[in-house]
């Protein structure tokens, strides 16, 4: 993750009325919807991912970020390696559950590690040893 986008999931996910749980979008009614519906007013983290980013890049975030937001390797992650779908649902595990408050959401979002380089063999990290992405 480049800072840009850390900056942009912080700006998106401020209030707690654009953060959601249970479903990727909610409209102003509470309804779901997609994630890219001119509508929605309201994401959890993998519907706030891939409404700036774009799936494809999303998709790249997902492991990492679930590490970090889970702070243990999902066990599917673990057992399958580079798998994007278990990292999702572990995304989707830690913003739909009920000990998750918005601070602590706020609180792990503004922890993410920032990728600095050009390289990922020479990429540093400002938060601590986690791997760059």
């Amino acid at each position: 993750m480049i800072q840009d986008e850390k900056d942009r999931l912080i700006a998106l996910f401020d209030a707690e009325s654009s953060w959601c749980r249970g479903m990727d979008a909610v409209d102003a009614d509470g309804n779901a919807v997609h994630y890219d519906d001119s509508a929605a007013v309201s994401w959890d983290i993998v519907g706030g991912l891939c409404h700036l980013f774009g799936w494809k890049r999303a998709c790249k975030l997902f492991e990492p970020m679930s590490r970090h937001f889970a702070k243990r390797r999902h066990s599917a992650t673990a057992a399958r390696p580079n798998t994007e779908m278990a990292a999702m649902s572990a995304l989707f595990d830690f913003n739909d559950d009920d000990e998750t408050t918005h601070e602590l959401f706020m609180d792990r979002l503004k922890g993410l590690p920032v990728w600095h380089g050009r390289s990922a063999s020479v990429a540093t990290v400002d938060s601590g040893p986690e791997t760059a992405y």
